[in-house]
């Protein structure tokens, strides 16, 4: 079977799940991480039979057909190669973990540009809530130089995964495992610079708007908050940050678009000021920033 062949049949084997646009996202990303093809090899070399990439690699066809079922089952491409790439990083991903979505990359991007403007980054102190993966903490402990970096979630199944990929590049972050609902905050770091979440914040009501793939195969406590409760995360983290930030120290939220403009007013009642709004690249109400004065 020549690789544009394979190419085919994922369209085919997968055309009732998802759009031509995902179909392909899935292959590339599929090829790149077995065959180590990438997408503009693809296009030069489509023709090859896949038994130039699977002598040697321990791979087969048997298992390239049973990670295609998988796929179609509608297990994330992620979870079949046990990779997401995210902000120049590669990170471990299992269903333990939420991953990482290219929203979070824009968040990771503006705190890298808004805290970098400064100069010299030197002992700046950074709290990443509700880490999952690892991805915010890690990114912007590469990415912000000299900064001391801390992160913390609920799950200690998370921690694991997320410590293994602070390892894997070389990221000296501090993990905490903490439920902010429920656990002391007491020994969290103080004096700190930033404070960043993405917490979880969508409606349970809106379950069914989501893919399967989603639901079924991503974590819900990192997901989910109770209709009647939607900004818990947020106030709570709030909270925190009246405790934790030094003045004039700086909160970062990822937002659901609906609630946007809630929690802003909740941040306003708790006396953070320069509260700025901004969208994501597909022009949804996404990021929050705000300062503790």
């Amino acid at each position: 079977m020549e690789v544009s062949a394979l190419h085919t049949l994922f369209h085919s084997k997968l055309s009732s799940l998802y759009d031509k646009r995902e179909i392909d996202s899935i292959f590339f990303i599929y090829i790149e991480d077995k065959f180590a093809m990438l997408k503009h090899q693809f296009f030069l070399e489509h023709k090859k039979s896949i038994d130039e990439f699977i002598t040697g690699s321990g791979l087969s066809k048997r298992k390239i057909y049973n990670d295609l079922k998988k796929i179609k089952k509608g297990v994330p491409i992620q979870h079949v190669t046990g990779k997401s790439f995210f902000y120049n990083l590669m990170l471990e991903v299992n269903p333990s973990v939420l991953i990482p979505r290219p929203e979070t990359e824009e968040l990771v991007a503006a705190i890298v540009k808004e805290e970098s403007n400064g100069g010299d980054t030197s002992g700046l102190k950074i709290l990443d809530i509700g880490t999952g993966s690892g991805a915010i903490a890690i990114a912007l402990s590469k990415n912000i130089p000299n900064s001391k970096v801390w992160a913390t979630d609920i799950s200690k199944k998370a921690i694991k995964v997320a410590q293994r990929n602070a390892t894997c590049c070389g990221a000296p972050v501090s993990f905490i495992c903490n439920d902010i609902l429920n656990d002391s905050t007491e020994f969290l770091p103080k004096y700190l610079d930033i404070i960043v979440a993405n917490p979880p914040y969508i409606p349970q009501s809106d379950r069914s708007f989501l893919h399967s793939n989603v639901v079924d195969y991503e974590p819900s406590v990192a997901l989910f908050v109770p209709d009647e409760t939607p900004l818990l995360y947020y106030e709570a983290i709030a909270v925190v940050a009246q405790k934790n930030l030094r003045k004039g120290g700086n909160l970062y939220f990822e937002t659901y678009e609906k609630f946007q403009r809630e929690i802003g007013a909740m941040l306003a009642e708790k006396s953070f000021k320069e509260i700025k709004y901004w969208n994501d690249l597909n022009g949804k109400p996404r990021f929050i920033s705000c300062k503790k004065l």
